[in-house]
């Protein structure tokens, strides 16, 4: 069933035009020209294209099943292309031939038909269902990752992840399979800002290995000096009593303060005259040159080592200006600071006691440290000279970093999506095991059509109608089939000829000969292979030029095609289940009332009722409901509603039915003799006003009525008139005629 159209930059809908709450039947008022026959193109378009062609291409229609269902429409085309183009028409094949046996067994097997169609529609609605979650679970992991990436540029705008979600998950997906090492978050921020905030400037020093080696092998002679125990001449004989006092550097001393010119002298230690030339000399042969010049030899070797020390701290001193490598080569700085200070006690404790043992503390500990800061300055500078690359490599990163954090719910999307797609395919199989028992049984229901079917009903059935409804002159003959194609043709009473006869009809009998035919085709089907296909039938202005006799006749004809089963406001299927749905347009508001008479009517639940109207050039569609659709009322409404700025006929014509309805009911009139009425009016001949009330009673009258030659004129005239002259004289008409409480009403409610 059809369930929404759109009309589009076709005709007069210039503006898209959309109706989303069709029906089982679909009932469209509206005047001439308003845009009713473009609707029913649009679906005669579709009925023989597989989609919509020019001029429809804008346009669309949902909802319709070709495979199970034809749309066939009645229109002014389509007597021109069956009637006025040919000279046969299509056998109509009659599908009601009657056989028990038979048609109890279309009957058991429409049942089963319906039961598996019932079985196809369940198991799509569970289809659907499976995939609306599976769509909805789609979309949640979508945006679960894509929240990843709105995170990240807030944060890191300066790279771009994409900006479409599917690819951006789709990728997510592909990292997953693969083995990876993800970074924390802080490395990426670092090297985030290191590669697109902070300004890259190479390195030009690091620091000095050759500085750090010199002092190492210096280091290394201080220590050897610093444990070797430094001694005078073992040779003279006070020297083993020095030796034994192991404090040579005391005696040393006190030699400063003796005069080596005196021959006895006072000790200065225990200020007795005890030392003596000879004792004087033993003391000056223990203290010889060789310990003077080891002492002089540490001193030396300190000197080169602070010098050495001090260039290597320039050297790191360069460095704390940069951020990079900043926070190391201070702790470097501050540690050297602290050995050097204990080494240089060292350095002044051995010199005061050469015969003690010391040793300096290493700065080898600080290898590993300086190789670490220089391979960092290596880095920077390679990083500086690869910046691309690296920001690449940053960026992968990050795809990483993302992949790694939605892991598991990829995953866990995997396995709910995974048992989806195997619902789906079971349901897919099931749904094609009961798609091929539906053509298998409408096989069967062919099959035992074609043993009932009769195209010479048909025929039967038009010719029939028609002498019923006194169109005595002509009727349908069938021809003599050729090549079992079946053919009708249209022939005059009392004649063989096979000539084109149609074109000699009056209008009337056109449009009614022609609407028999369609009707009998909405009955049965001009081809076999779509007879067991549900109709949608299109019915466009079926009653042009019609007498109100076949008016009435055709608008039955139609409430029996729509007719429900169970009776009046039955269910929710037609009787003749051939149909699947209607859609009625009309500009003729009597047969519009009779072919929708409300208390006649279908199923009340499934019933559209829609106006079309056209303003300034435009068409408008809008929802009306079947309680303002009556004949008076839908004038009145035509009237409030027309925009037109000068007089339309379409507005003198409306104003004049009004009358005519108004004072039949009244009783002021009976029929149509409204002449007296100007008696009442009190106007002058003369006005503009009394013109436009006779060209009303003009137009109410047929031509034997006419007051004078001159109302054509009058009537032509008013046209350039204002339309609010006529709306003064339509109310002034109620007015002297007492209806005042009347028009006010109906122009307020209408």
């Amino acid at each position: 069933m059809i369930t929404r159209i759109e009309l589009n930059q076709v005709a007069t809908y210039k503006n898209p035009v959309e109706i989303n709450d069709l029906k089982k039947v679909n009932f469209f008022f509206g005047n001439n020209g308003s845009g009713k026959s473009t609707i029913a193109r649009l679906f005669y378009n579709l009925s023989q294209n597989e989609v919509l062609s020019s001029p429809f291409n804008n346009s669309s229609i949902d909802g319709f099943n070709r495979n199970e269902e034809e749309i066939i429409v009645f229109d002014s085309d389509f007597v021109q292309n069956n009637f006025y183009n040919k000279t046969e028409l299509s056998g109509i094949f009659s599908l009601d031939e009657k056989n028990e046996e038979i048609d109890e067994n279309i009957k058991n097997e429409y049942i089963t038909l319906a039961n598996i169609e019932k079985s196809i529609l369940d198991k799509d609605e569970e289809k659907q269902k499976i995939e609306k979650l599976k769509g909805q679970e789609y979309t949640n992991i979508i945006e679960d990752c894509w929240s990843y990436n709105k995170n990240f540029q807030e944060n890191f705008n300066k790279i771009n992840l994409g900006g479409r979600k599917d690819p951006f998950y789709e990728k997510l997906v592909e990292i997953n399979k693969t083995e990876y090492s993800s970074k924390n978050i802080n490395y990426i921020s670092e090297k985030y800002k290191k590669y697109y905030l902070e300004e890259l400037v190479k390195i030009e020093n690091n620091i000095s290995v050759n500085y750090f080696n010199e002092i190492l092998h210096v280091e290394k002679e201080l220590n050897n000096t610093l444990e070797e125990i430094i001694i005078g001449s073992n040779d003279v004989p006070i020297a083993s009593i020095i030796n034994g006092l192991n404090n040579s550097a005391w005696i040393q001393q006190g030699i400063n303060f003796l005069d080596k010119e005196k021959e006895i002298q006072d000790c200065p230690f225990c200020q007795k005259q005890t030392i003596d030339k000879d004792l004087l000399e033993q003391f000056e042969s223990y203290f010889d040159t060789t310990r003077e010049e080891k002492i002089k030899n540490l001193k030396d070797l300190y000197l080169s080592y602070i010098k050495k020390v001090s260039s290597f701290d320039s050297n790191l001193k360069a460095l704390t200006d940069l951020d990079l490598v900043k926070f190391d080569v201070l702790k470097i700085q501050n540690q050297l600071t602290n050995i050097l200070n204990k080494n240089e006690k060292e350095i002044q404790a051995k010199i005061d006691n050469p015969n003690e043992k010391k040793r300096l503390e290493t700065i080898e500990l600080f290898k590993n440290k300086i190789e670490k800061i220089n391979e960092n300055i290596t880095a920077h500078n390679k990083e500086i000279d690869n910046i691309e690359q690296n920001q690449q490599e940053l960026t992968n990163e990050i795809w990483k970093y993302i992949s790694h954090q939605v892991k598991d719910k990829i995953n866990s999307f995997k396995i709910s999506d995974n048992n989806s797609i195997e619902k789906l395919k079971r349901l897919k199989g099931e749904i094609d095991i009961f798609k091929n028992q539906k053509i298998e049984s409408k096989d069967k229901i062919k099959e035992w059509q074609s043993q009932t079917i009769n195209t010479q009903k048909a025929v039967d059935n038009i010719n029939d109608l028609l002498l019923k409804n006194n169109f005595t002159g002509f009727k349908i003959e069938k021809k003599e089939s050729e090549n079992n194609i079946i053919k009708y043709y249209i022939l005059r009473e009392g004649e063989t000829s096979e000539n084109h006869i149609f074109k000699t009809l009056s209008e009337g009998e056109k449009n009614f000969i022609a609407f028999l035919y369609f009707y009998q085709m909405c009955l049965g089907t001009n081809d076999t292979q779509n007879s067991t296909k549900k109709k949608i039938i299109v019915i466009d202005d079926p009653v042009s030029s019609m007498d109100s006799q076949v008016l009435f006749f055709v608008s039955t004809l139609i409430r029996k095609l729509i007719a429900p089963r169970g009776g009046t406001g039955g269910g929710r299927i037609f009787k003749n289940e051939n149909i699947e749905q209607a859609f009625i347009l009309t500009h003729n508001s009597y047969f519009f009332k009779e072919v929708s008479f409300y208390q006649r009517l279908i199923y009340k639940d499934e019933v559209l009722f829609k106006k079309i109207s056209k303003r300034d050039n435009i068409t408008f569609i809008e929802d009306i409901g079947y309680s303002n659709i009556n004949d008076y009322g839908l004038l009145w409404r035509e009237i409030k509603t027309e925009n037109s700025e000068k007089i339309t006929i379409s507005l003198l014509n409306n104003m004049r039915r009004i009358i005519e309805s108004y004072s039949n009911f009244m009783g002021y009139i009976n029929g149509s003799n409204l002449w007296s009425l100007l008696n009442n009016l009190d106007l002058d001949e003369e006005s503009i006003e009394y013109l436009v009330c006779v060209s009303f009673l003009s137009n109410i009258n047929d031509e034997s009525h006419k007051v004078s030659i001159n109302d054509e004129m009058y009537y032509n005239r008013l046209c350039d008139e204002s339309r609010q002259i006529a709306m003064t004289s339509f109310k002034l008409f109620f007015e002297k005629l007492n209806g005042s409480s009347h028009y006010e009403m109906m122009m307020q409610i209408c």
